[in-house]
């Protein structure tokens, strides 16, 4: 089992007067956190946009491995190391999401079609069509009209080479 160390900035936030900046941190509001590789995929020079934010106080890092989670300020750290990995993939289908024109908002992934789904982190089972990000591979039943993708794959692929249909 990993461990997921957590570096805090200071409690009381700065200011960010960069534009750039700020679309990082309302990204990684949106959904709650984002690795590094899902923000350098959406942003140039995110590395150091994280660098000013952090600075700032308006977000931190978890890390588990090799993998960098950033969340922000206000967010409470991952519970354990399955939360770390589901908020990582809410991150990385957010990314995709933004990369192909569509959006993730509370709780749902919104394409650029205007299609709408409820995002399901599965298991557990899903209740109603969803999009379900697949955690584990094991064998899991959707409802018909639900769409799945697996959340590795989104660390490599563009959203739409990673949907399945149910």
């Amino acid at each position: 089992m990993s461990s997921i160390y957590v570096e805090i900035t200071r409690a009381r936030p700065g200011i960010v007067t960069s534009q750039h900046a700020l679309a990082v941190l309302e990204f990684i509001e949106s959904c709650g956190g984002a690795p590094d590789g899902a923000l350098a995929l959406l942003f140039r020079r995110s590395n150091l946009l994280l660098a000013k934010l952090r600075g700032a106080g308006m977000v931190y890092r978890a890390r588990a491995g090799d993998t960098v989670l950033w969340l922000p300020a206000g967010a409470s750290p991952p519970r354990d190391i399955d939360h770390f990995w589901r908020t990582a993939a809410v991150g990385w289908l957010a990314a995709r999401l933004k990369e192909a024109g569509g959006r993730y908002e509370k709780g749902s992934a919104i394409f650029p079609n205007g299609a709408a789904f409820p995002v399901a982190l599965v298991p557990p089972a899903p209740q109603g069509p969803c999009l379900a990000v697949m955690m584990d591979p094991g064998k899991v039943s959707l409802e018909k009209g639900s769409v799945s993708v697996f959340w590795d794959d989104l660390r490599v692929a563009a959203i739409k080479d990673c949907l399945r249909a149910v």
